[in-house]
């Protein structure tokens, strides 16, 4: 048999199984009833172990289902953290971006504010030529750099093959033959503009500056290129880099999910070799064996009543027991010996069942190898995401550790915003109170501005008068002249001793216009002088502000300082003024005595008329001094045209004076609209205050409903943490139940192996008998195969329970090592509750905070409203106090729910269902991080647009700030001019204070709205915090959903 199925299969250990349980069939043939109750009790430990197997399986296939849902949910949770982290990772370049951007701007504008030191700006010009070295590198080095270069090239080729064609030629000797023309019509137009530009007056400065300043655009227009150039180099080096990092880690994990592979398939090729070892020991015993008892010999069954006696009782029984079945066996027609014919068909029906056995367990064996393969990869696919998990788990507490450090800052600056808000709150009640003075102040100057017109109409209307009557006096004066002409004929002496008195009176007049035109001169020289000093401490004065703020006070003081010394210029012009008006009047009152000495001339002349025949001859010499004395009426005409030339002057000045007068008060319009605009914005800002108050009303509402969230969410928590409790309670009874049943099991093995020892020891007894006793001729025919047959029954149920042992072994090894690893995955899942119960605090903590300073916010701003707002502001504080100890009652009573929940837990010992609670944290943290990103980027965008803003701000209230103070300087200098004849002291003195308090006016004004500035990056701030608390507390609630 054995030689047969030898050649029929190859596998030793199958033929072994095969050659047994065909001796079974053999004996089952041979022995009728005496083989019944062996197969009885074998048929029903085969009952059992069945039964046990299909339990076995029933799990195997169970615990197999569930992996494979686990390891589909696992890839899905690795596609969307790949997913997730991408964004992540754009996110946070784009944010860099953004803030590169906004430290560029910033740098800019203090650039342009000329803020840098010498040092600054090389060490800024070192570290932009070492990024242009390094970026030029990166960009030698680059693929599509060699890509482009190479594409350069063929197109440089290819222009170098169109240049040599005969039409290109042709058109380029055309374009240098006009371009030959156009250069020089060019060159004779620009030597025709120098010719004109030496002929005219240029400054050099104004020719150079608009050349620097084309210079400086170009070269900042370049700075800002390379700029960009090197912020996309550094996104693109992070992105590689973040790739680089992501395959690393993924090599990592395929590299230990590969290690452990190999060490599983070591182990798995150690137990194999094994066992190999061990089946060819036990297929050499058996062929000993069936050796032993082929080369026995076949009649020898008599012997058992020989050797009885020397056994013991059990054996006495045992061989009683076979006597009688051989007495019936001699009886029975199964004495007589089979045919060959129906052993041959035997052996061919045993060798065809053999054949169908060994394909079957063929394709057994090949689908156990599929299994065992699948197995493998299953477990380095569970080793390569639990290796990735640990990664993900590092990474979320290193940004837990960095969240939590922005949360302590955001909390210190939140503390230093309010102290600067109580600062800004009390600066903008003062500063109200001075604009109201500031009003009265301006009411004032318009009432003054109103008098001051009214006087200088007055002296208008009489100056008018005065040049009237001058010009009667003229008219007078020539009627008189010519009377005078008339006779002056009969005039000679007195004529004489009247034309020297006159020509004295003459040259005294030049005397004096003279000296009254040298005195202007040097009036206009002198304010001429003072202008150009005025226009010099000026630049001074806007050159120290910007050098040294410190110093303004005292700026101011020496320019108030300055400003008296001019207007002392001034008043000491005015005096001078006034002494040429009183050498006028002088004149005049010349010009009456003379006109009073001829009166007395006329009188004179009547009486020299009776003499006039004997002055004859002193005709022609009076004729002659007449025609002196016109001339000298010519020259008094021209002086009475000089002097309403004058007037002429004077009436100009004053219609300029009017002219800046309407000017100025275009100027009072001006900022009368200023201060409504600012009401406006006063008004807007009491309107964004009340709407972010509302916005904080509604976070809280909102945190109200996220409370209620956490309390779904514990129970739902509770209520599968107590259907995990079930499910290890059920477990482990059926451990337990499979260890009991382990146990019957190795006592049914121990006492199979005592049957065996104690036939061995029988077959030793049979086998010393028969050395001692001859073989008889009558021996039974039957007995070799009964002796095989029982041999084989023991054979085959000591290796049935060595496998029900092994496979029994094996599934409490299975079983215990995943109690152990679902053990260390609940006491992960601990650690990760506690985590999370200690960023639900903190977030809680945050909350309260955050609503504290809310009510602090409605306290300021309940103070700042009327009266009429008191009460009911009041009540709703008290509604939302009850509300918040409401809450708090809420929240103690989850954190001792939550206790509880820990307190049950340390009990639990499940892992599957905290294993999808873990993937779902993962989750909620990865959308929590994208959402938080998403956040600061908006918020970024926002604060970049509102230093934007502000900056705007700041240089429009500054250029506002330096047209008032110019307007109020000129209003100062125009009232000092206009009312300087009245009582100067007064005025000086009011001026100054003037400037004084629109000098304090400004300072304020500027504080105040750096102040506004610190308010508004303050709410910006605290929107932040709000911010951050609600995607915490959205996360707490996306494991409930």
């Amino acid at each position: 048999m054995a030689v047969v199925n030898e050649d029929t299969q190859g596998n030793v250990s199958q033929l072994q199984a095969e050659v047994k349980r065909l001796k079974e069939q053999l004996a089952q043939l041979t022995s009728g009833q005496i083989a019944a109750e062996p197969f009885l009790a074998r048929d029903k430990h085969e009952t059992d172990y069945v039964r046990y197997f299909q339990e076995a399986m029933m799990l195997f296939k169970k615990c197999e289902q569930e992996k494979k849902s686990l390891v589909e949910k696992v890839t899905q949770l690795e596609d969307l953290t790949l997913k997730k982290e991408k964004f992540i990772q754009s996110n946070k370049m784009i944010v860099k971006f953004r803030e590169d951007q906004i430290t560029r701007l910033e740098k800019l504008h203090r650039e342009s504010r000329g803020s840098f030191l010498p040092e600054e700006q090389d060490r800024l010009l070192s570290e932009l030529r070492d990024e242009i070295q390094t970026l030029r590198e990166q960009v030698e080095h680059h693929p599509r750099v060699a890509k482009y270069a190479m594409e350069n090239h063929s197109l440089r080729e290819e222009n170098r093959r169109l240049r040599l064609l005969e039409p290109v030629k042709r058109a380029q000797e055309v374009d240098a033959q006009t371009i030959a023309m156009l250069e020089k019509a060019f060159f004779e137009v620009s030597g025709t503009e120098k010719v004109e530009k030496s002929q005219q007056a240029f400054s050099p400065k104004a020719a150079k500056e608009p050349h620097s300043l084309a210079n400086t655009e170009k070269l900042k227009a370049q700075l800002l290129q390379t700029q960009t150039e090197l912020n996309n180099s550094k996104q693109e080096y992070e992105e590689y880099k973040e790739l680089t990092r992501k395959r690393q880690l993924e090599l990592e994990s395929e590299l230990q999910s590969l290690q452990k592979a190999n060490l599983n398939l070591e182990n798995l090729l150690e137990a194999t070799k094994v066992c190999k070892r061990q089946e060819v020991s036990q297929l050499n015993k058996i062929h000993a064996e069936t050796l032993k008892i082929i080369t026995t010999p076949t009649k020898t069954y008599q012997l058992w009543s020989r050797s009885a006696p020397k056994l013991s009782p059990e054996m006495g029984s045992l061989g009683s027991a076979h006597t009688q079945n051989s007495s019936r066996f001699d009886n029975d027609i199964l004495n007589e010996p089979l045919p060959p014919e129906m052993n041959e068909q035997a052996f061919e029906a045993i060798s065809e069942e053999l054949r169908i056995v060994q394909e079957q367990m063929s394709a057994l064996q090949v689908k156990l190898d599929e299994e065992e393969h699948k197995n493998l990869k299953l477990q380095q696919r569970i080793d390569k995401l639990e290796h990735h998990s640990t990664q993900v788990q590092e990474l979320f507490s290193s940004e837990r550790a960095d969240w939590t450090q922005q949360q302590q800052e955001h909390l210190s600056q939140l503390s230093g915003l309010e102290k600067q808000l109580q600062d800004t709150q009390t600066k903008n009640d003062f500063l109200k109170s001075e604009v109201h003075d500031l009003r009265v102040v301006l009411h004032s100057a318009d009432k003054e501005l109103s008098s001051v017109k009214l006087e200088y109409s007055s002296f208008k209307e009489s100056q008018e008068k005065e040049l009237s009557d001058l010009s009667e006096r003229h008219l007078h004066v020539q009627l008189q002249l010519e009377n005078v002409r008339l006779e002056n004929e009969k005039l000679l002496e007195s004529k004489a001793c009247l034309q020297d008195s006159y020509e004295n009176l003459q040259e005294v007049m030049k005397y004096e216009i003279d000296q009254l035109s040298k005195n202007l001169q040097n009036c206009k020289k002198e304010n001429e002088t003072l202008k150009s000093d005025l226009n010099n401490l000026m630049e001074l004065f806007e050159a120290e502000k910007e050098r040294n703020n410190k110093l303004l006070l005292q700026f101011e003081e020496d320019k108030e300082n300055s400003s008296k010394e001019i207007l002392d210029v001034l008043e000491a012009v005015r005096q001078e003024k006034q002494k040429e008006m009183a050498k006028c009047e002088q004149q005049m009152a010349k010009v009456q005595r003379l006109e009073e000495s001829l009166c007395a001339t006329e009188k004179v002349i009547h009486s020299l008329e009776k003499s006039r025949d004997a002055d004859k001859e002193a005709v022609a010499n009076l004729r002659s001094q007449v025609q002196e004395l016109r001339a000298s009426v010519c020259e008094k005409t021209e002086t009475i045209d000089t002097l309403q030339q004058e007037l002429k002057d004077v009436t100009c000045k004053y219609n300029s004076a009017l002219g800046d007068k309407e000017e100025s008060k275009v100027l009072i319009k001006r900022q009368e609209v200023e201060i409504l605009d600012l009401k406006e914005t006063l008004r807007l800002r009491i309107i964004s205050e009340d709407i972010e108050r509302d916005m904080l009303c509604e976070d809280l509402a909102h945190a109200t409903e996220q409370l209620n969230m956490l309390t779904e969410a514990s129970k739902k928590h509770s209520g599968l943490l107590q259907s995990a409790q079930e499910e290890l309670t059920r477990k482990e009874a059926m451990i337990q139940e499979l260890q009991h049943q382990l146990n019957q099991k190795k006592e049914e093995v121990e006492q199979k192996k005592n049957e065996y020892n104690f036939k061995m020891r029988q077959l030793g007894h049979v086998m010393d008998s028969a050395a001692e006793y001859p073989q008889s001729p009558k021996t039974p025919p039957h007995f070799q195969t009964h002796l095989a047959k029982l041999l084989e029954t023991q054979e085959q149920e000591i290796e049935d329970g060595r496998a029900s042992k092994i496979s029994l072994q094996r599934l409490v090894t299975k079983l215990n090592e995943d109690r152990e690893i679902k053990n260390a995955e609940i006491l992960r899942m601990k650690e990760q509750l506690s985590e999370m119960e200690n960023l639900r605090l903190d977030a809680q903590q945050l909350r309260e905070e955050n609503w504290l300073l809310q009510g602090q916010l409605d306290d300021i701003r309940k103070h700042k409203d009327g009266s009429g707002q008191n009460h009911p502001d009041s009540q709703q504080l008290k509604h939302e106090q009850e509300e918040l100890t409401k809450e708090r009652l809420a929240k103690n009573k989850l954190v001792e729910e939550m206790l509880r929940m820990k307190a049950d837990l340390e009990e639990v010992r499940t892992a599957l269902r905290e294993k999808e609670t873990d993937c779902l944290r993962m989750t909620e943290e990865v959308e929590r991080t994208r959402t938080l990103e998403s956040k600061a980027f908006q918020e970024k965008e926002q604060l970049r647009s509102k230093l934007e803003e502000l900056y705007e701000e700041k240089e429009r209230t500054s250029q506002e700030t330096e047209m008032l103070r110019k307007q109020v300087e000129c209003l100062a200098e125009e009232n000092g001019r206009l009312v300087g004849h009245q009582n100067l002291n007064q005025k000086i003195h009011y001026v100054m204070r003037l400037k004084r308090e629109n000098v304090r006016l400004a300072e304020e004004t500027g504080k105040l709205r750096a102040e506004n500035t610190v308010l508004k990056e303050n709410k910006k701030k605290e929107l932040l915090t709000n911010t951050l608390h609600s995607p915490t507390s959205s996360g707490s609630e996306q494991p409930a959903v």
